[in-house]
């Protein structure tokens, strides 16, 4: 069941015909916080080394508003991180996932 304020509904009120009532799904709503918060610090992790799915993850962070924009991969993807951050065209920097290692990416040209 959804988190609605029920109170709303049950008034009697006609709701607007351009009200749609949904819910985001966990992921989205925990990435919508994420990005509302818009600090100092965009943080994004991707396990999975797949060269589109880092492109991805680096054109989310390309798109958040905070100064520092950190790509998290296991320590053989890095390369292939630092590549798709160039090709995204994101300025930042690649880490290890336990963050000893990191390697600044300057924006290269995008698509």
């Amino acid at each position: 069941m959804a988190r609605w304020n029920k109170s709303f509904i049950d008034r009697g009120e006609m709701l607007p015909d351009n009200l749609f009532l949904f819910e985001p799904a966990l992921a989205k709503r925990r990435r919508l916080a994420r990005e509302a918060k818009e600090g100092k610090k965009a943080e994004t992790v991707d396990r999975t080394g797949s060269v589109k799915h880092l492109e991805r993850a680096a054109k989310r962070l390309k798109h958040s508003k905070a100064e520092d924009r950190i790509l998290y991969v296991p320590q053989w993807d890095m390369d292939k991180a630092e590549e798709a951050m160039r090709k995204a065209g994101v300025t930042g920097a690649v880490s290890n996932l336990c963050g000893s290692q990191r390697k600044r990416v300057k924006a290269g040209r995008g698509r």
